[in-house]
Protein backbone atom coordinates (compact mmCIF):
# COMPACT_ATOMS: atom_id res chain seq x y z
CA UNK A 1 0.00 0.00 0.00
CA UNK A 2 2.79 2.42 0.77
CA UNK A 3 4.40 1.96 -2.41
CA UNK A 4 1.18 2.80 -4.29
CA UNK A 5 1.00 6.06 -2.55
CA UNK A 6 4.72 6.60 -3.06
CA UNK A 7 4.25 5.81 -6.71
CA UNK A 8 0.97 7.80 -7.13
CA UNK A 9 3.07 11.13 -4.92
CA UNK A 10 1.29 11.27 -1.51
CA UNK A 11 4.08 9.82 0.53
CA UNK A 12 7.92 10.32 0.29
CA UNK A 13 10.49 7.76 2.15
CA UNK A 14 12.77 9.07 4.01
CA UNK A 15 16.36 7.66 2.90
CA UNK A 16 17.92 8.08 6.43
CA UNK A 17 15.53 6.35 8.39
CA UNK A 18 13.00 4.48 5.88
CA UNK A 19 10.24 6.27 8.00
CA UNK A 20 7.10 7.91 5.46
CA UNK A 21 5.60 11.38 5.37
CA UNK A 22 3.16 13.06 3.43
CA UNK A 23 3.67 14.98 0.69
CA UNK A 24 2.19 18.21 -0.39
CA UNK A 25 0.17 16.52 -2.82
CA UNK A 26 -2.57 15.12 0.13
CA UNK A 27 -3.19 19.42 0.61
CA UNK A 28 -5.40 18.63 -2.25
CA UNK A 29 -7.56 16.68 -0.38
CA UNK A 30 -7.43 19.36 1.82
CA UNK A 31 -8.69 22.00 -0.32
CA UNK A 32 -11.47 19.59 -1.84
CA UNK A 33 -13.03 18.83 1.42
CA UNK A 34 -12.61 22.51 2.86
CA UNK A 35 -14.28 24.17 -0.02
CA UNK A 36 -17.35 21.89 0.02
CA UNK A 37 -17.99 22.79 3.70
CA UNK A 38 -20.57 25.64 3.29
CA UNK A 39 -20.57 26.67 6.78
CA UNK A 40 -16.33 27.27 6.44
CA UNK A 41 -16.87 31.21 5.62
CA UNK A 42 -19.13 31.68 8.28
CA UNK A 43 -17.45 30.15 11.15
CA UNK A 44 -14.13 31.95 10.33
CA UNK A 45 -15.78 35.70 10.07
CA UNK A 46 -16.99 34.65 13.30
CA UNK A 47 -13.32 33.36 14.63
CA UNK A 48 -11.72 36.11 13.33
CA UNK A 49 -14.24 39.05 15.11
CA UNK A 50 -13.83 37.42 18.11
CA UNK A 51 -10.25 36.95 18.56
CA UNK A 52 -9.28 40.55 17.55
CA UNK A 53 -12.07 41.53 19.65
CA UNK A 54 -10.77 39.48 22.81
CA UNK A 55 -7.13 39.29 22.16
CA UNK A 56 -7.00 35.59 22.57
CA UNK A 57 -6.51 32.12 20.38
CA UNK A 58 -9.03 30.65 19.00
CA UNK A 59 -10.20 27.29 17.62
CA UNK A 60 -12.73 25.39 15.56
CA UNK A 61 -12.80 21.46 14.99
CA UNK A 62 -15.07 19.10 13.90
CA UNK A 63 -15.82 15.31 15.02
CA UNK A 64 -13.03 12.53 13.61
CA UNK A 65 -13.88 8.82 15.57
CA UNK A 66 -12.65 9.99 19.45
CA UNK A 67 -10.81 12.90 18.16
CA UNK A 68 -11.40 16.23 17.71
CA UNK A 69 -9.82 17.35 14.17
CA UNK A 70 -8.83 20.99 13.98
CA UNK A 71 -10.31 22.73 11.06
CA UNK A 72 -9.47 26.33 11.12
CA UNK A 73 -7.64 28.51 13.93
CA UNK A 74 -7.52 32.75 14.47
CA UNK A 75 -5.25 34.61 16.25
CA UNK A 76 -5.77 37.90 17.61
CA UNK A 77 -3.19 40.65 15.61
CA UNK A 78 -1.82 41.91 18.91
CA UNK A 79 -0.86 38.77 21.57
CA UNK A 80 0.83 37.72 24.28
CA UNK A 81 4.71 36.65 23.25
CA UNK A 82 4.85 34.37 25.92
CA UNK A 83 2.16 32.04 24.73
CA UNK A 84 3.22 29.88 21.67
CA UNK A 85 1.70 30.59 18.65
CA UNK A 86 1.50 27.84 15.61
CA UNK A 87 -1.35 26.65 13.25
CA UNK A 88 -2.93 23.29 14.33
CA UNK A 89 -5.16 22.94 11.37
CA UNK A 90 -5.29 19.11 10.44
CA UNK A 91 -4.13 18.30 13.43
CA UNK A 92 -5.88 15.58 15.68
CA UNK A 93 -6.34 15.54 19.85
CA UNK A 94 -8.27 13.23 21.78
CA UNK A 95 -11.88 14.32 22.86
CA UNK A 96 -11.67 13.33 26.72
CA UNK A 97 -8.62 16.12 27.63
CA UNK A 98 -9.92 19.05 25.22
CA UNK A 99 -12.54 21.89 25.94
CA UNK A 100 -14.24 20.92 21.71
CA UNK A 101 -14.08 17.25 22.66
CA UNK A 102 -16.22 17.74 25.52
CA UNK A 103 -18.27 20.26 24.28
CA UNK A 104 -19.25 17.84 21.14
CA UNK A 105 -19.09 14.74 23.82
CA UNK A 106 -21.97 16.68 25.56
CA UNK A 107 -24.44 16.47 22.33
CA UNK A 108 -24.37 13.05 21.99
CA UNK A 109 -25.92 10.03 23.80
CA UNK A 110 -25.14 7.40 26.25
CA UNK A 111 -23.49 5.24 23.30
CA UNK A 112 -21.83 7.81 21.36
CA UNK A 113 -19.73 8.88 24.20
CA UNK A 114 -19.01 5.97 25.64
CA UNK A 115 -17.26 4.25 22.50
CA UNK A 116 -15.19 7.23 22.11
CA UNK A 117 -13.71 7.85 25.78
CA UNK A 118 -13.73 4.33 26.94
CA UNK A 119 -10.14 3.55 25.01
CA UNK A 120 -6.97 3.80 26.69
CA UNK A 121 -6.07 7.79 27.75
CA UNK A 122 -3.13 9.18 27.54
CA UNK A 123 -1.91 11.32 30.60
CA UNK A 124 -1.01 14.16 29.00
CA UNK A 125 -0.70 16.60 32.40
CA UNK A 126 -1.42 15.90 36.01
CA UNK A 127 -4.78 16.94 35.31
CA UNK A 128 -5.67 14.71 32.44
CA UNK A 129 -9.00 13.26 33.63
CA UNK A 130 -8.28 9.65 32.54
CA UNK A 131 -11.65 7.71 34.57
CA UNK A 132 -14.60 6.90 32.32
CA UNK A 133 -17.11 7.69 35.34
CA UNK A 134 -15.16 11.01 36.16
CA UNK A 135 -15.66 11.88 32.52
CA UNK A 136 -19.09 11.31 32.07
CA UNK A 137 -19.81 13.83 35.15
CA UNK A 138 -17.68 16.23 33.86
CA UNK A 139 -19.83 15.95 30.25
CA UNK A 140 -22.76 16.26 31.90
CA UNK A 141 -21.72 19.36 33.94
CA UNK A 142 -21.24 20.61 30.27
CA UNK A 143 -23.87 18.99 29.04
CA UNK A 144 -26.00 21.62 32.01
CA UNK A 145 -24.31 24.63 31.69
CA UNK A 146 -23.38 24.76 28.13
CA UNK A 147 -19.86 24.58 27.89
CA UNK A 148 -16.45 22.67 28.67
CA UNK A 149 -13.38 23.13 30.18
CA UNK A 150 -9.63 21.90 29.37
CA UNK A 151 -8.31 22.76 32.86
CA UNK A 152 -4.86 21.77 31.85
CA UNK A 153 -5.84 18.73 30.43
CA UNK A 154 -3.92 18.31 27.16
CA UNK A 155 -1.38 20.77 27.27
CA UNK A 156 0.85 22.50 30.71
CA UNK A 157 -0.39 25.79 31.76
CA UNK A 158 -2.90 26.26 28.77
CA UNK A 159 -6.96 26.34 29.65
CA UNK A 160 -9.41 26.55 26.86
CA UNK A 161 -13.33 27.32 27.20
CA UNK A 162 -15.76 25.26 24.47
CA UNK A 163 -19.14 25.28 23.18
CA UNK A 164 -20.46 22.85 20.38
CA UNK A 165 -22.09 24.13 17.49
CA UNK A 166 -25.50 22.95 15.68
CA UNK A 167 -26.78 23.25 12.37
CA UNK A 168 -30.28 24.56 12.24
CA UNK A 169 -31.93 20.69 12.46
CA UNK A 170 -29.89 20.45 15.88
CA UNK A 171 -27.17 18.15 14.25
CA UNK A 172 -23.54 18.60 15.49
CA UNK A 173 -21.50 20.34 13.01
CA UNK A 174 -18.10 20.89 15.48
CA UNK A 175 -17.20 23.20 18.10
CA UNK A 176 -15.47 26.58 18.66
CA UNK A 177 -13.38 27.32 21.75
CA UNK A 178 -10.80 30.07 23.52
CA UNK A 179 -7.81 29.33 25.01
CA UNK A 180 -5.02 30.92 26.79
CA UNK A 181 -1.93 30.81 29.52
CA UNK A 182 -3.64 29.41 32.52
CA UNK A 183 -2.14 31.92 34.94
CA UNK A 184 -4.46 34.52 32.30
CA UNK A 185 -7.34 32.44 32.62
CA UNK A 186 -9.26 32.79 36.27
CA UNK A 187 -12.90 31.43 36.53
CA UNK A 188 -14.05 34.77 36.12
CA UNK A 189 -12.74 35.06 32.49
CA UNK A 190 -13.42 31.51 31.66
CA UNK A 191 -17.47 32.58 32.47
CA UNK A 192 -16.98 35.88 30.16
CA UNK A 193 -15.70 34.08 27.32
CA UNK A 194 -17.96 31.13 27.26
CA UNK A 195 -21.23 33.44 27.31
CA UNK A 196 -19.15 35.37 24.32
CA UNK A 197 -18.96 31.39 22.59
CA UNK A 198 -23.01 30.64 23.30
CA UNK A 199 -23.69 33.91 21.57
CA UNK A 200 -21.37 32.87 19.10
CA UNK A 201 -22.60 29.45 18.53
CA UNK A 202 -26.26 31.00 17.85
CA UNK A 203 -24.59 32.95 15.16
CA UNK A 204 -23.45 30.56 13.38
CA UNK A 205 -26.87 28.34 13.83
CA UNK A 206 -28.54 31.27 12.65
CA UNK A 207 -26.41 32.45 9.55
CA UNK A 208 -26.06 28.70 7.99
Amino acid sequence: MLSTLEAAGYVEKNPLNSKYHLTNKMLEFSYVVTSQLHYQDIIYQVLKRLTDELGEMMYFGVPHGEYVLYMFNAYPKIYNQNYPIRSIMGEKAPMYCTSLGKAMLSTMTEEEIMWRIDIEKEAFTPFTIRDNDALIKEIEICRKRGYAIDNIEHEPNVRCVGVPILGRNQELIGALSISGASHNFDDDKVEKYARVLIDAAYEIKRRL
